[in-house]
């Protein structure tokens, strides 16, 4: 099943993430109140988090909650075919550049951070089950903590068909979910969910992904109560950004539940925001994100490498070009490598 305006939706926060990681080289050449939003763009994350848990329930619910041994096979095979290849690749480039430092940086070594350690780890994608530092493709700590979270998704979908929890525990799980995060965080004193990452990922990745999961189950098998109540998740939506705004509160306090009632709305309604997020060009960047995602660090860090040696003087036209360069390559490691990769791997999937 595939609803459009989360796809487009997808897609904005691909660059919302993008261009969050651009600022430091953007100056004050935006006006204060966009980059005031910019600056919270790490957020986009727990979005997509919460999106995913929600859309793979959606597509993987039925199969999975019997149980059969061939059905989880499967669902794990078309998880690692839609991460790993492409994973594979960017890791790849950025081989490349660590054996460039070597070969044309002045000092001729590479940043302390590329240790083969966690060149290994990143490979097999369980950097951030042992808390390693952010290095190498930097947004591949992501990949690795849902990664992490696939590993108990059959055991939730096949939980959910067994306890055929009502609309009430539906919504105090989801409720009890988005407080226990807040309570861990604010228990190990982390005033952000975007502070110390290699920490945090896994629980932040594997709880916003079970609230995904519970608005998924609700989309699901209560979809009249979310269609009759959707007027009311967009006013709660509405005041919680307001609180959020002019408050103090931690975004792990409200952002979690916000993006849940959003995907909730959104899932559920035809208005003009649906419309604008289901445009051919939305959907399509959405469709792209990942590659997106994954890309946009490589040239973040080639163009720092190429043309930036004062981050207080940096040419606004490189890092504009840069957002051009991304794009290109979203569009081609799509079409070339995560599309065709997920075709010919998928030849080999465990069928009923």
């Amino acid at each position: 099943m595939k609803l459009n305006q989360l796809a487009g939706l997808r897609g904005i926060c691909a660059w919302w993430v993008v261009i969050f990681h651009s600022l430091t080289l953007m100056g004050d050449s935006l006006p204060r109140p966009v980059i005031h939003f910019l600056l919270h763009g790490y957020l986009a994350v727990d979005l997509f988090f919460l999106l995913s848990g929600f859309v793979i329930f959606l597509g993987y619910h039925q199969s999975l909650s019997g149980g059969f041994p061939h059905s989880i096979g499967r669902f794990y095979w078309h998880r690692f075919t839609r991460i790993y290849p492409l994973h594979f690749v960017m890791l790849g480039g950025y081989l490349a550049l660590f054996i460039a430092f070597y070969l044309f940086s002045s000092s001729g070594t590479a940043p302390g951070s590329y240790t083969w350690s966690t060149f290994f780890q990143s490979m097999f994608l369980v950097h951030m089950w042992v808390g390693s530092d952010l290095t190498w493709n930097v947004p591949s700590w992501s990949i690795s903590s849902e990664w992490f979270v696939y590993l108990f998704f059959p055991l939730m979908a096949y939980g959910l068909r067994k306890i055929r929890g009502g609309i009430g525990l539906h919504v105090a799980t989801l409720l009890a979910v988005a407080f226990l995060l807040h309570l861990i965080y604010a228990i190990n004193n982390v005033h952000s969910l975007g502070a110390e990452i290699p920490r945090m990922a896994l629980i932040r990745t594997m709880l916003e992904f079970l609230m995904g999961v519970m608005v998924g189950s609700l989309y699901v098998n209560h979809r009249g109560f979310l269609e009759r109540y959707r007027g009311g998740f967009l006013a709660c939506l509405l005041v919680l950004g307001i609180l959020y705004i002019a408050s103090s509160l931690p975004d792990h306090a409200i952002i979690p539940t916000a993006f849940a009632l959003l995907i909730a709305y959104l899932s559920t309604t035809a208005s003009w925001a649906t419309r604008l997020l289901s445009t051919p060009a939305l959907v399509y960047l959405g469709e792209i994100s990942y590659s997106t995602y994954m890309v946009h660090y490589l040239v973040y860090d080639l163009l720092k490498a190429l043309f930036v040696s004062d981050l207080h003087h940096v040419n606004q036209l490189y890092v504009w070009l840069s957002f051009v360069v991304v794009f290109l390559l979203s569009v081609l490691l799509h079409h070339v490598v995560d599309m065709p990769s997920q075709k010919f791997f998928r030849r080999s999937t465990i069928r009923p």
